[in-house]
């Protein structure tokens, strides 16, 4: 089982990456390491083009509107906004820990690069104001603390490919109250504050693509893949009329509305801003709770209970599971067993993003009928970890003296990429000797399980102050083993 496992994790982080290259197409400035990659010109939104991108130290912080200002007039969507994982890209104490970590510990030029690689997404007006370098303390105006917000995405004109954050920005200028232009998806927005402008990008999945997909900044190894894995995925048809876009899924989500690829995903009927500050009624807005399956909340304590449940319901919506075996045994028996894993939710992967750290496992009971456990595989012990042998899915990236690691700078290559395509499905197969002194039937129990990070990691990462990453039982399924029936002739 172990050879056949590893093939399949190695066969698979061959193919994805073999796919990638396929569309590699980098066109880099001097001034910086974005694009990752570039579209063929037939699959470009029209505001996707070829331009240096916005540098370091281009842009003036005073430029830049506070979200409170757009909340004004788009209350429900500022309400949504603030806490989202947007709200707290730089903020999140997992992110900072491993960040500043990787500050202290990055040597030469390229892991570096990396630390600052991370800036551009996590915080970009800090990286596009010059607020921010690897040496100094982070973020000192206003604007820069605000991590991932309304006035920079919705003052982004084009970016030039996909990958680390290649954004041109156009914003207004806050200190002299000039609004400037603000991008979106709707062609008939009326103007009172600001200047509205169409953009075909902030409609499709490439906008997300913008930070969505990392390369290494030093060496273009592809560390999140997201975008990639939806282009090359079912969802992306090809055809406008069919294609599911990333918008489709994450900005239809709201309370009770998982909308998932597994799941309807109505519109959501509404005001962008009240009809008293010029809003239009229209049969959608798009939502702006970004959700996503993060397990460990942040934001307002007020919306912790509703965030969490809104990331229960992607999470329990995005794959199902289904238990092969024998109908009957008899005690001393080899009992063999399949679980098939699918993908039914997720447009990209499961697990996505930061997938070197996230984890997505199997947790396979089998109890007799005294309710004694006669196997069990992929518990976690009292101090929340994982056993060694379990069925795992993620990826292992493998630093330049060969060994496993999850720092993101020291990462060289790809030891394995096991995890489920979109649409697809895996097969983990279990045997066992079922015990003489079982008393049957026999009631297995699989469970898909995912957390954010490893308990262990946030230990190391916190301390003391590491919060319980939370568990989400994903999906689950049982199956019944009775007694084989001796017929005496």
């Amino acid at each position: 089982m172990k050879d056949a496992r590893d093939f399949l994790k190695m066969e698979g982080a061959l193919v994805l990456y073999f796919m990638l290259a396929c569309f590699l197409a980098v066109e880099t400035y001097a001034q910086e390491w974005a694009p990752s990659w570039q579209l063929p010109k037939r699959d470009r939104p029209a505001n996707l083009i070829e331009a240096p991108i916005t540098g370091r130290g281009e842009m003036s912080e005073s430029r830049f509107f506070v979200p409170m200002i757009c909340g004004a007039c788009h209350t429900d969507i500022f309400a949504q906004w603030k806490g989202s994982t947007h709200a707290y890209a730089w903020y999140d104490p997992l992110f900072q820990a491993l960040y500043q970590k990787g500050r202290q510990e990055a040597q030469g030029e390229q892991e570096e690069e990396v630390m600052d690689s991370c800036v551009r997404c996590h915080s970009p007006v800090s990286f596009t104001t010059g607020d921010w370098k690897t040496t100094t303390a982070a973020m000192p105006s206003e604007a820069s603390k605000e991590n991932i917000f309304c006035d920079f995405c919705h003052s982004i004109k084009a970016t030039t490919g996909i990958g680390n954050a290649p954004f041109i920005v156009d914003p207004g200028d806050a200190a002299k109250m000039d609004f400037g232009t603000k991008r979106g998806p709707f062609k008939d927005c009326p103007e009172t504050q600001h200047k509205t402008e169409f953009s075909e990008l902030h409609t499709r999945s490439e906008f997300c693509g913008s930070c969505h997909d990392v390369s290494h900044a030093g060496s273009r190894l592809a560390v999140e893949q997201t975008y990639t894995e939806w282009r090359l995925g079912p969802y992306n048809t090809g055809n406008p009329d069919t294609t599911v876009h990333c918008q489709d899924c994450h900005m239809r989500q709201r309370p009770g509305v998982p909308s998932t690829g597994s799941t309807e995903r109505p519109d959501n009927p509404g005001f962008a801003a009240p009809e008293r500050v010029g809003g239009i009624e229209r049969p959608h807005i798009w939502t702006h709770y970004y959700v996503g399956g993060t397990s460990l909340i942040l934001g307002p304590p007020a919306q912790e209970p509703e965030r969490q449940k809104m990331a229960e319901d992607r999470l329990k919506n995005a794959a199902e599971l289904e238990i092969l075996g024998p109908s009957s045994i008899t005690p001393g028996e080899l009992l063999r067993l399949r679980v098939i894993v699918t993908n039914v939710g997720a447009g990209h992967y499961i697990p996505t993003g930061l997938t070197e750290v996230r984890q997505v496992w199997l947790e396979t009971v089998v109890t007799d009928a005294n309710g004694k456990k006669v196997y069990r595989s992929g518990y976690l012990d009292e101090k929340g970890n994982l056993e060694e042998d379990a069925v795992i899915y993620h990826t292992v990236f493998g630093n330049k003296e060969g060994q496993p690691t999850y720092k993101v700078w020291e990462a060289d290559y790809v030891i394995s990429d096991y995890r489920i395509p979109p649409k697809g499905q895996m097969v983990e197969k279990y045997a066992f000797l079922v015990p003489d002194d079982a008393k049957l039937p026999l009631q297995v129990k699989t469970v898909l399980r995912y957390r954010s990070a490893p308990q262990w990691l946030a230990a190391e990462l916190l301390g003391d102050k590491a919060p319980v990453i939370p568990v989400v039982d994903m999906a689950e399924a049982t199956l019944t083993v009775a007694q084989t029936t001796v017929t005496q002739k």
